[in-house]
């Protein structure tokens, strides 16, 4: 028997798994998606980081306009009627609103102020409002040629008191005519054969429950504050002033005594007693915190007021002395805007307006 031989083996030849093919390139191109998504992504916040960096610069601008628009209301609150044309700085616009809230006596006055500030960039137009309350205290005005806080020395002056103004109404910042003597407490001086009071009224009794400041706008305090009007001179230590043009502020700490050498015009304020020797002449407005002491012979063109600093007693001692007092309207209130108040803004009543 004839032998097969060896016989070959057969081997079955398994095929590995087909490995997929072309799979890198969808990932790369999915990744540069990706990376380009993200740098979109930085870019959009980049852009959207600086628009919104530059609205708060123009919205930032546009406040401090609406707060310039403030602080030019402030400068013409004392103005009658007051109002404020449009404030133009650079490319921004400040509108300035004025709306009277409270009137506390003639010329005292609240005001409600607003101030919208827009800022105009390219085609946007950025708006900021501000608003606050201001006071305008206007200038002192008196009811009377002579006015008492107090009473007054048992010897009577002579001569004449008068509150009727030759000139009328020429200066409206000051009522005319007022009365001759006015006073709270009291009584006054009483007229006879050898004084005249004359006045609409000639007499008049302030009613106990009006306070001096309320019908006057003095307020004695503040008025010798530090914060107060400044005097054009304070005397001491300064030297009295001379006879020049105008109507200034003078100030005498404590009491003083002036002669006819001290004659002149305009505001004199004397915080304690205030005596006045033979010959002095003055014209404008004397406020006495004080007594008012007649030493001689006196006379006056405006208006007198004593016993401001209250609890005095005795506001005026006439010590049968001779005085000529003539209320003049027009010479009070140029004396009177040296002691007015500036306009100011009300603390904590500054507001935004969304």
């Amino acid at each position: 028997m004839r032998s097969l031989g060896r016989i070959p083996r057969l081997r079955a030849v398994v095929r590995p798994e087909a490995e997929p093919r072309g799979f890198a390139l969808p990932a790369a191109m999915l990744t540069l998606l990706l990376v380009s998504l993200m740098a979109a992504g930085g870019f959009l916040i980049t852009w959207l980081d600086g628009q919104s960096a530059r609205a708060f610069a123009r919205s930032t601008e546009a406040f401090y306009v609406a707060e310039s628009g403030l602080a030019a209301a402030l400068a013409v609150a004392e103005l009658p009627n007051p109002s404020v044309p449009p404030v133009v700085l650079g490319a921004g616009t400040a509108t300035v609103s004025f709306e009277p809230l409270l009137e506390l006596r003639t010329g005292e006055a609240v005001y409600r102020v607003e101030s919208l500030g827009q800022m105009i960039s390219g085609d946007a137009t950025f708006e900021r409002s501000v608003g606050q309350l201001f006071w305008v205290a206007g200038p002192p005005r008196v009811p009377g040629a002579l006015v008492l806080v107090g009473g007054v020395g048992p010897v009577p002056p002579e001569g004449t008191i008068t509150g009727l103004d030759a000139f009328g109404s020429a200066c409206p910042l000051q009522p005319s005519p007022v009365a001759g003597v006015a006073y709270w407490g009291g009584p006054g001086p009483a007229p006879d054969s050898t004084l005249t009071i004359a006045g609409a009224p000639s007499e008049r009794s302030m009613p106990a429950g009006v306070s001096v400041a309320a019908e006057t706008g003095i307020r004695w305090a503040e008025l010798l504050a530090p914060f107060g009007p400044i005097p054009d001179a304070t005397v001491p230590p300064d030297p009295w002033p001379g006879s020049g043009g105008g109507s200034p502020y003078i100030r005498i700490p404590g009491s003083g005594t002036l002669g006819a050498g001290s004659s002149g015009r305009g505001a004199l304020v004397v915080e304690g007693d205030l005596a006045l020797d033979d010959g002095f002449a003055w014209t404008g407005l004397i406020l006495v915190g004080g007594a008012l002491i007649l030493n001689g012979d006196i006379s006056v063109r405006g208006s007198v007021v004593s016993g401001l600093a209250g609890g005095v007693g005795i506001a005026a001692d006439f010590g049968g002395h001779r005085i000529d007092l003539r209320f003049s309207a027009c010479a009070v209130a140029a004396a009177a805007e040296g002691l007015t108040a500036p306009a100011a803004a009300i603390p904590g009543t500054w507001y935004e307006a969304w």
